[in-house]
Formats: C-alpha cells, sequence, structure tokens
C-alpha cells in the first residue's frame, strides 16, 4: 500500500467540511519534500511546485500527499506483460561486467551498424532502437582489456576488438573529439555464418541540446569589459555601446539584442555571479524556477479571486493566501533555489608528508587543480585562447521514464539521464591556505571547508570542497601504519659483514644511529622505541629501519672477490618501506618479488634418462 504523508496539523477533508467552508483549491507538496527518481509524486487535489527540474519547499496551506514507487504503480497496471515481472538481462559469471578507466572515454558515444545504433551510457545501460532494448536495463555494455561486450536479450554477449586505437590520440579520445572517435571501429571477435564479422562505426557523441536562445559567446568581451570590472563601469560602458549599435542609427538588431541581453546579465550584481561560476545556462535555470515561483504565486491569487468580495468569510481567505504568499520570500526562495541547484560536495584528499605528520603543521597550502568553465568556447571550440579547454563534465537531465498501464504507455516517473556538454572546461590551479595539520592526523580526517570552490558545471552552482588528510607523501622515505613508521636502509656487503655505523636526522630534531658489528641475515629490523607518530593516547608509535644488503657486481666470468671494511658514509641510503599492514597485532610488508621473479628452466632429460 502506497504511504500517507500528512503534514502535522493540517486539517483534513473531514475537517475542512465541518467547518463549512469552501475547499482552497489544489494542496501543495510538504515541506522539505523532495523529487525522488524512482517515485511518482501524486499531489491530491495539489499543485506542485518546481523549479528546474527540483521541487521547492511547500506552502502552508498544505494537506497531503500520496507517494506510490513507480514499481507499484507498474504492478498495479500489470507493467504491460499481463502482471508477470520482466526478467532483467544479467552478465554471465565468466564475463567482466566493468567499464574500466581507460576505456572511459566510450561512455556517452553511439555506434552503428548495418540494421541498429547503440548509444553507451554510463553505468553499462545502452540505449537503442531495437525492439528488445526498448526498457531501461535490458540491454547492457562493458569495455574492459581492450575490448567492448553488448549483452542484448537474444543475441547474448557479443565482443568487440577495438580497431584503430593505436592510430588514435588518447587525450582527444577522452574529451570526445568526434573527428578522433571516427578513427574507431568495433569488429565482432566471431564472424557470422557468412563469413563476415559485423562492425560498428562511430555515429555521434550524445551531448546536450544546443539551445539557440543562450548566448554562447564571451558577454565581457561583448561588453568590451574587464572580468572585475566595477558595475557602474558596465553600465556606463553599455550605454555607449547601445547607442553606436542601435538599428535606427543603422546599427546591426543581432549585435544590439546581443548587448542587450549581455547587459541584463552583467548588470544584475546576482546574475554576474551566476554567469561567472555556471555560465548562462545556470542564468537561465535560475530563471526557470524564478518564473515558477511566480506562477505559483499567481494561481494563489487565482484562488483569491474565485471567492466573491462579499463573501462573509473573503477576509479570512485573503489572510490565508497572504500569510501563503509570505513564504514565497525572496530571500528564503532564493537559498532553496540555489540549494537545489548546487552540486554535491567534493572530497579532496591532501598528501600529508610524514614529517608533517610527526611535527604538525599550522599553516600547510594546497594546490588545488579545478575545473572552471571557458567562457566564449562553445561558440569556437578552435580559437587560440580555447586551446588548453576539453569538454566540462556531463550535464546531468530528468527524462520521463515510461511504463505500461491500462490507458497504453504511460509517464511513470523520471529518471536522471547523464550527455555530454557542449561547453568547454580546463584545469585551473587555486591555492588554499591555513590548512591546519595536526600531530598524527588521522587518513581521511577533515583538514577545512571552502564554499563554492567545486569544480564549475554549467547549469549548475559548484558545491564546496571537503579538504581530508591523505597520508603520506611521495616524496616521503618512510611508510605509515597507523602510528609506526617503516623506512629500508640500504647496505653495502662489506658493510653486512665487517659493520657499520649511519647517523641521520630523524624528522624531529634528533639524530638517529644505528651501529653494527655485524649484520647476522638479510632484511634484519632495528627497531627505535616513541620515534613514530602520535597515536592513541597522545603515546608515539616506534619506527622500524629494515637493513637490505646490496650485494657487489662481479663480471662476467669472475671466480674471485676480495673484500674489505667499507669507508664510513656521509650520507645513509634511505627509501621508502613497501606498504605494511597491520593484522592481529603483526606487520607485513607488501612482497613485491613475484612479478620480477627468475624463471628458472629445465634442463631437457636425455633419451637414456628416465
Amino acid at each position: 500500500p502506497a504511504a500517507m504523508v500528512a503534514r502535522p496539523g493540517a486539517p483534513g477533508p473531514a475537517a475542512a467540511g465541518a467547518r463549512g467552508g469552501p475547499s482552497m483549491g489544489k494542496a501543495l507538496p510538504r515541506p522539505g519534500g523532495r523529487s525522488h527518481g524512482h517515485r511518482q509524486p501524486l499531489a491530491l487535489g495539489g499543485a506542485l511546485l518546481l523549479a528546474a527540474g527540483c521541487r521547492l519547499p511547500a506552502l502552508a496551506g498544505a494537506q497531503m500527499q500520496f507517494e506510490i514507487p513507480v514499481e507499484m504503480l507498474q504492478g498495479m497496471f500489470g507493467g504491460g506483460g499481463g502482471g508477470q515481472q520482466r526478467k532483467m538481462t544479467e552478465w554471465p559469471k565468466t564475463e567482466n561486467p566493468e567499464v574500466s578507466p581507460e576505456m572511459e572515454w566510450l561512455v556517452n558515444t553511439e555506434w552503428k551498424g548495418k540494421t541498429a545504433k547503440y548509444l553507451l551510457l554510463r553505468d553499462g545501460i545502452v540505449e537503442s532502437p531495437l525492439k528488445e532494448c526498448e526498457h531501461e536495463g535490458m540491454c547492457l555494455w562493458a569495455a574492459n582489456n581492450d575490448k567492448v561486450l553488448i549483452n542484448t536479450p537474444t543475441l547474448k554477449v557479443v565482443k568487440f576488438t577495438i580497431a584503430g586505437l593505436d592510430r588514435a590520440d588518447r587525450k582527444k579520445l577522452d574529451n570526445k573529439d568526434e573527428q578522433e572517435l571516427r578513427k574507431i571501429t568495433l569488429v565482432a571477435e566471431k564472424a557470422s555464418k557468412s563469413g563476415k564479422r559485423s562492425q560498428l562505426d562511430f555515429s555521434r557523441v550524445a551531448v546536450a541540446d544546443d539551445t539557440d536562445n543562450i548566448i554562447s559567446g564571451d558577454l565581457y568581451k561583448l561588453l568590451d569589459v574587464a572580468e572585475d570590472e566595477e558595475q557602474g563601469k558596465i553600465k556606463s560602458k553599455f550605454r555607449r555601446l547601445s547607442v553606436q549599435n542601435h538599428p535606427d542609427k543603422g546599427g546591426d538588431p543581432k549585435v544590439f539584442n546581443e548587448l542587450r541581453e549581455a547587459y541584463e546579465v552583467l548588470g544584475d550584481p546576482d546574475n554576474r555571479r551566476y554567469y561567472d561560476i555556471g555560465g548562462m545556462q545556470l542564468v537561465k535555470n535560475i530563471e526557470s524556477a524564478w518564473k515558477e515561483v511566480e506562477g505559483q504565486k499567481a494561481q494563489l491569487d487565482a484562488k483569491l479571486n474565485q471567492v466573491p468580495k462579499n463573501h462573509p468569510q473573503y477576509q479570512a481567505f485573503k489572510a490565508q493566501i497572504e500569510a501563503q504568499k509570505q513564504q514565497f520570500e525572496k530571500s528564503r526562495i532564493k537559498s532553496e533555489i540555489e540549494k537545489k541547484l548546487r552540486n554535491d560536495d567534493l572530497d579532496v584528499f591532501v598528501p600529508i608528508s610524514a614529517g608533517e605528520l610527526y611535527n604538525g603543521k599550522s599553516q600547510k597550502s594546497y594546490e588545488f587543480r579545478r575545473l572552471v568553465i571557458c567562457r566564449g568556447c562553445r561558440a569556437d571550440p578552435n580559437s587560440p585562447e580555447c586551446k588548453e579547454c576539453g569538454r566540462c563534465p556531463p550535464e546531468k537531465i530528468q527524462v520521463p521514464k515510461y511504463g505500461m498501464t491500462p490507458f497504453g504507455k504511460q509517464v511513470v516517473g523520471m529518471r536522471e539521464k547523464e550527455q555530454e556538454s557542449r561547453e568547454r572546461c580546463r584545469e585551473v590551479s587555486v591555492t588554499i591556505n591555513d590548512l591546519r595539520v595536526p600531530k598524527g592526523a588521522k587518513e581521511g580526517s577533515v583538514l577545512r571547508y571552502v564554499s563554492d570552490m567545486g569544480h564549475q558545471t554549467p547549469g549548475k552552482l559548484p558545491g564546496k570542497i571537503v579538504l581530508k588528510v591523505q597520508r603520506g607523501s611521495p616524496e616521503d622515505t618512510y611508510s605509515i601504519a597507523e602510528s609506526d613508521l617503516h623506512t629500508v636502509l640500504r647496505i653495502s656487503l662489506e658493510q653486512a659483514l665487517f659493520g657499520f655505523k649511519h647517523s641521520w636526522s630523524h624528522l624531529g630534531d634528533e639524530e638517529v644511529t644505528i651501529q653494527r658489528e655485524r649484520v647476522e641475515s638479510t632484511d634484519e629490523v632495528v627497531k627505535f622505541k616513541k620515534k613514530g607518530l602520535v597515536g592513541d593516547g597522545g603515546q608515539r608509535g616506534d619506527l622500524y629501519v629494515r637493513l637490505a644488503i646490496d650485494l657487489p657486481r662481479v663480471s662476467s666470468g669472475q671466480q674471485s672477490l676480495t673484500l674489505k671494511a667499507a669507508t664510513p658514509e656521509h650520507q645513509p641510503q634511505l627509501e621508502r618501506e613497501a606498504p605494511v599492514e597491520l593484522r592481529e597485532g603483526d606487520a607485513w610488508r607488501l612482497w613485491r618479488g613475484r612479478a620480477a621473479a627468475i624463471v628458472r628452466k629445465e634442463q631437457k632429460a636425455g633419451k637414456d634418462e628416465l
């Protein structure tokens, strides 16, 4: 059964009738309601307030709302299959269903054969005009080990090799460069009954719709102003340009309209901010959201106009409508619109060196590689200033989800679909300061939040970045295992046999010294107590130094070797230990020798030998 959601304190239908008042019309969504891709919201006698695909907070007059899962709705109507569940396509256990990272360039690309096309979406879904692929999840794809696999209900798994990959530029493929993608052909591994191998050629990239009413050029260049220009100067510049380009004075109407539209954006501080961080698509999304709000307010006025002014309860109705309209207060609605159009938070892991973890650091800086929109590159991606710009992250849109009902094929919900952006983006380095690293900071602990610093995405507001600790840096000579430190000291065979003494400055101010008269076995480990990181309870862990013996090199055919005591070295050779795992109280070092193992060839036995 569908769950009924009623707002506490809201009068039910019976209570409204008991007061004798006429119905005030349709109920509105409950406060804090969210639009879920897997649910079909049904407001009983209610109008839903939607803004740019998102539901805004509800008004005080909401009564109740039912939410019925799409799966239940399809089940009640039989799902188009006589009430039987449709069996979803599954991958055989012998096949790898993953799309490996190096094959991500295939996502959102369409490939065509002689009879069908296949659009390869994220999450391994295939869209195709084939009847068997009509329902989402019935046709699947995967890409790994330099092969593409397409899995359909009738053909099952068909494997394709990727021809032309050696001639293509991998960076251009990652940027979905169509000219580069045309060099690729997917060729079936197995031949058909006729002996020919099927092949799929590149068709297109699934990109966002090219909206004609959105200016694709750089608005700052259109108005000939700097990006940090003051608002007053932007207004003055627009006035001069509008006079010069006015159609009544022989100006080009298209140029004049573009100047006017550019000023409508840059002349308003809020719109200018939206344009700077989300492009023209974000400006349009915000405008659409406000139009929805105005439409909702107009509906309230229309409801009031339906009540005669001489009605005894007219003033009460008017007061109720005015109270509801108060919830459309600009700052509150603005905050809610921005919240719905904001990207998710982005976790950024900052490498913290062993020295910084050992001593702590009060003022650390980090260079964050941030994606920003290349303004104007949508209009001309081949211009010199767009040379370093690639495709922006994919955009997500809401599309109808269809199902069979007694009334035929109907929309039973909404689903999110990803498509490549037409905008271009580039990476810029942003310095994040004032990061405080406590001694012994744990992996994943939060260093700082920075609002509006996430990657820029067309049509969306940047989310905040959450800077977290990543223990260890590439320059470290120590491996970290909880509060213990591990390193390797390389010594010669002479030092192992005749003894040695090595000293070096540790991560703090103290000096560490190892002196041995003889090393009895390879990979001996020396332990220094409380020379590790600060751990739980404020106690330091230990430092472990493994002694690795380097064998001397001898020439081919050399039968003897003379060894003598080595002279003291000024600087010991320290290197990072292999990753160490703590398990059941013991430390285990990753075995690295297998990949470089020497294959020993057995001599073939003679014919007279068993």
